[in-house]
C-alpha cells in the first residue's frame, strides 16, 4: 500500500514537471513569436525610408516610384538624363560627336551600356520618339557574315520583328545598322557600312532601388 502511494506521488510530480515543462516552452515559443511579428513590421515600415535614403545617395539617378502601398514601392531609376521605358534605360548621346559603328559601341560601353537593342513595335515607336528627323542613328545589329544579324547582346536575332525599310538590307558590304527617317514613310533600318560616322542610342538595364 505505502509502495503503492509512492508510485501515485511520483507519477503526479513526473506530470506537474512536464506540464511545468510545457507551459514554459509555450510561453517561450510565443515571446519569440511576438518579437519576431514586431522586428517583421518594423523593417517593412522602414522599407521606404531606407529606400529613400539610398536615393539620397545616387543623386546622379532619376527615380520612378512603383507599387500601390507605401511599403511595397520599388524605385525604377536611370542615370540623369536616360529615358525609361519598361526595363530599360535609354540614351542619345550629346558628349560624343557623330562615329563609326566600332566607336559607338565603345562609347556606350564606357557609361555601362550597349548600343540599342530593338525587340518590339512599342520599342521601336519609344525610340524613335526621342530622336532627331534630321538624323540617322546606330543601332546595335550587324552582320556577323552572310547576312547573319547577331544584336549586340546576344539575344536572338527574330525576323519577324525587325523594321527595315523597303528594299534594306540592300548591301553585302553594308554590315551595320542605322534607324533613320525617311521621308512620307517614317522611321525604319537600314544597312550602312560600319565605318560610316553616325549618332548612336545606348541601353541599358534600369537600376531597382
Amino acid at each position: 500500500m505505502v509502495q503503492e502511494r509512492q508510485l501515485q506521488g511520483k507519477a503526479v510530480s513526473w506530470s506537474l514537471r512536464l506540464w511545468s515543462a510545457a507551459v514554459i516552452s509555450i510561453l517561450l515559443l510565443s515571446t519569440c513569436f511576438i518579437a519576431s511579428c514586431v522586428v517583421t513590421y518594423q523593417f517593412s515600415m522602414d522599407k521606404p525610408n531606407r529606400r529613400l535614403s539610398e536615393l539620397d545617395r545616387y543623386h546622379s539617378l532619376t527615380c520612378f516610384s512603383e507599387g500601390n502601398m507605401v511599403s511595397d514601392k520599388v524605385w525604377s531609376c536611370c542615370p540623369k538624363d536616360w529615358k525609361l521605358f519598361g526595363s530599360h534605360c535609354y540614351l542619345v548621346p550629346t558628349v560624343f560627336s557623330s562615329a563609326s559603328w566600332n566607336k559607338s559601341e565603345e562609347n556606350c560601353s564606357r557609361m555601362g551600356a550597349h548600343l540599342v537593342v530593338i525587340h518590339s513595335q512599342e520599342e521601336q515607336d519609344f525610340i524613335t520618339g526621342i530622336l532627331d528627323i534630321h538624323a540617322a542613328y546606330f543601332i546595335g545589329l550587324w552582320d556577323t557574315g552572310h547576312r547573319q544579324w547577331q544584336w549586340v547582346d546576344q539575344t536572338p536575332y527574330e525576323e519577324s520583328v525587325t523594321f527595315w525599310h523597303n528594299g534594306e538590307p540592300s548591301s553585302d558590304n553594308e554590315k551595320c545598322v542605322t534607324v533613320y527617317y525617311r521621308r512620307n514613310i517614317g522611321w525604319g533600318w537600314n544597312d550602312i557600312s560600319c565605318n560610316l560616322k553616325q549618332k548612336s542610342v545606348c541601353q541599358m538595364k534600369k537600376i531597382n532601388l
